[in-house]
């Protein structure tokens, strides 16, 4: 039942069976319903968030509009880290794309499972590492890439996402109208027949 958690966590770290299940009983159970909000904008994110089944979507609201930050789905963690890490209020949103059942891990059981072994440590430090990683990317796809470009590193790297989102959501994650990607989308598939 627990295999994509398990199968997560030792994707980081080679957990022992035994800190497997203390980190098992650190995480708790949490339903969300498809448009429900995990985190509303001025929240403190008090937890991490593990999906086992369904996915999420965290954004920002503008003047703009919305811009989509990122997606989560079975086997990724989300939460508004600087939020979590600093107990300040977020700035972010997080919502349910589909029916989701997750598990969150609080500061305060993070913080103890550090204490317990340096594997937990190291856990830490590695997602840490990813997420500073995944926001400079972005950063840097926005200022060095084009749309297009975005769009194929995109369909590239996480194919998945367009099987499962509906396109004006992928479009603000790309930073473009929904026009502009239909555009994009009917230039690469006729350029692939």
């Amino acid at each position: 039942m627990y295999e994509v958690i398990t199968s997560a966590l030792r994707k980081l770290v080679d957990f022992t069976d035994e800190e497997l299940f203390l980190f098992m009983q650190r995480l708790r159970p949490l339903h969300l319903k498809k448009y429900e909000l995990y985190l509303k904008e001025g929240q403190v994110c008090k937890m991490m968030v593990l999906v086992h089944k369904g996915g999420l979507r965290y954004y920002s609201r503008t003047v703009k509009g919305e811009h989509t930050i990122g997606f989560a789905f079975e086997g990724e963690w989300l939460g508004d880290y600087e939020s979590f890490l600093l107990q300040t209020p977020s700035d972010c949103l997080i919502e349910a794309l589909e029916d989701c059942e997750l598990f969150t891990l609080s500061y305060p059981d993070m913080q103890a499972l550090y204490q317990h072994s340096q594997r937990f440590e190291r856990f830490g430090r590695i997602m840490a590492e990813q997420l500073f990683l995944a926001t400079a990317r972005s950063k840097s796809d926005f200022m060095l890439r084009n749309a297009r470009e975005r769009y194929m590193t995109l369909l590239n790297t996480r194919p998945q996402i367009f099987e499962r989102l509906p396109q004006h959501l992928i479009a603000s994650y790309l930073g473009i109208l929904p026009q502009s990607l239909s555009r994009i989308r009917a230039e690469v598939a006729k350029k692939l027949t």
